[in-house]
């Protein structure tokens, strides 16, 4: 069997899919590539296209795509005039006129390749004016064509969109995995790992298996950062399971700062944590998002009875969607500690 994407890790099940459609001449015209960010999404999409274009494609001896021939590196240090970024600028969203500049060069036959590959990044922010737009080509694309959609969600796509092309989702990357390969391909990773173990934990959980944003966390003050918010979700579920009075309480609360994005932010962490909690109530195998050390988490978890973190769950959700309404922040932050009990 002719192997796939080995320079990528994890999604063994995709790339085994699209090395079998790719060799035996049955790609799709369109594909939805979801994930968050720092996924792989971009990474996938280009090998994809080298893969359709590689001059090694139906020799085996070589894996798919060879990176090596010249078409390979052409696509892959993006000088390919027929594999084409679609991107939305600094704008919020991708507007109509982006879609219509795409629409004019679809039906321009390849420069140098048998395809034309459109990669279409930040695929969920066009607007429904321009989504339209691109269905008039998503319908009856010329037969060379191919859209490769990134999205960190496709809920936002229209349906008529979503129904035309195949959605696969990248799926994270084992922990396990995903440490072998930083340690072996990035020099601060190995140096991490060997002088701080713990906190190389900490930063394989804090990636949500994403590669890309593993390798961004190790710039240590990137890393500070998103450390400072996990030990800060871990101080307020030690505060909920202990009680301990209103001055650590509202210490606690003084810490969020006084933008409403950076609170949104943290509260999203410390839903997660307290995420892992519910579930280790249920079962205490259960696959954890925030811990890495299962016995520590297990032993907060019982802590609580099982009322008590679906109280925090809920209050934790309501102060997020009362910021997103733009409720006031002071506010906000007052009655979610009497909602959920850190202040009585």
């Amino acid at each position: 069997m002719k192997p796939a994407f080995t320079d990528l890790i994890g999604n063994a099940r995709l790339r085994d899919r699209l090395r079998d459609d790719i060799c035996a001449d049955r790609l799709g015209h369109a594909y939805i590539l979801e994930g968050a960010a720092g996924s792989g999404k971009h990474s996938f999409a280009l090998r994809i296209a080298a893969a359709l274009a590689c001059e090694h494609l139906s020799e085996d001896g070589y894996p798919l795509p060879c990176l090596e021939c010249p078409a390979c590196r052409k696509i892959m240090s993006g000088n390919s005039p027929d594999v084409i970024t679609v991107g939305r600028s600094d704008k919020a969203t991708m507007g109509v006129d982006v879609i219509r500049e795409m629409h004019a060069d679809v039906f321009v036959a390849p420069n140098e390749l048998e395809n034309k590959v459109y990669i279409i990044e930040d695929a969920q922010t066009m607007t429904v004016q321009a989504q339209n737009a691109f269905l008039l080509i998503l319908e009856e694309p010329p037969a060379y064509v191919r859209f490769l959609l990134l999205s960190d969600g496709s809920a936002p796509l229209l349906e008529t969109v979503r129904s035309r092309a195949q959605t696969f989702r990248l799926e994270p990357v084992p922990q396990d995995v995903l440490a072998d390969r930083l340690t072996c391909t990035e020099p601060a990773a190995r140096i991490l790992r060997n002088a701080n173990p713990s906190e190389f934990d900490e930063l394989l959980m804090a990636s949500g298996g994403s590669v890309g944003q593993a390798k961004a966390l190790l710039d240590p003050k990137q890393r500070r950062a998103v450390l400072d918010e996990r030990e800060a979700a871990l101080t307020f579920a030690m505060l909920a399971a202990s009680h301990r009075g209103s001055s650590p309480v509202l210490a606690f609360l003084g810490g969020f700062g006084q933008k409403r994005e950076e609170a949104i932010a943290r509260f999203s962490v410390m839903l997660s944590c307290v995420r892992d909690l519910v579930l280790l109530k249920q079962d205490e195998n259960a696959p954890l998002c925030f811990f890495h050390d299962r016995e520590d988490a297990c032993a907060l978890a019982y802590r609580f009875t099982s009322p008590e973190l679906l109280r925090l769950t809920a209050g934790i959700s309501e102060a997020m969607e009362s910021l997103r309404r733009n409720a006031n922040l002071r506010l906000t932050l007052t009655h979610f500690a009497l909602r959920t009990g850190l202040l009585s």
